[in-house]
């Protein structure tokens, strides 16, 4: 019994983040994020974009794709795409440890596929933040910034516009 134990706390913990994650979706619709880690930057991610956080399975290379697909993955029985959001946006390749995590794309976004993210950085409020967005990219990814109550900056990641980039959605580096 003993060695079933950590698999049942986290799945119980699995099962608790998802049920939080569910009610800050029905309580603060457009003012609660999720925040994520890629690397050393800050991101947020709207929760009505996030579908389920899990720990990184196996992921199974695809030949002739370009550096930031990271290949296949099956969670829960569903194919996912994995992408490295850092490599994707021309960065550093994320550092792969025992707190990265897949963020999958939420069921409203109809598309199979997750990035992969060096943390959670969990929920927030940012009602009270202050938000500006890059004159010289409006609409990119990132270009919104947030700044929070103690000034630090969050990146602003919509999955959504994500999943419907051209460059995204073209893997082959053929």
């Amino acid at each position: 019994m003993a060695r079933n134990e950590p698999r049942t706390r986290l799945r119980q913990f699995q099962a608790d983040l998802t049920e939080r994650l569910a009610r800050a979706k029905v309580s603060h619709v457009g003012s609660s994020h999720l925040g994520i880690g890629i690397n050393d930057e800050r991101w947020l991610v709207d929760l009505t974009e996030a579908g389920e956080i899990v720990p990184v399975p196996g992921i199974v290379p695809v030949p002739h794709t370009l550096p930031w697909f990271c290949g296949l993955t099956s969670v829960r029985g569903n194919l996912l795409s994995v992408v490295d959001l850092a490599r994707y946006l021309g960065g550093a390749p994320t550092r792969l440890d025992r707190d990265s995590r897949l963020l999958v794309f939420g069921a409203g976004l109809d598309i199979n596929a997750a990035v992969l993210v060096s943390r959670m950085l969990g929920l927030h409020a940012t009602g009270a933040w202050t938000r500006t967005e890059s004159a010289t990219e409006p609409g990119a990814l990132g270009a919104a910034v947030w700044t929070d109550d103690q000034r630090r900056d969050w990146r602003e990641l919509s999955l959504a516009t994500l999943a419907t980039d051209a460059r995204f959605l073209h893997i082959s580096a053929i």
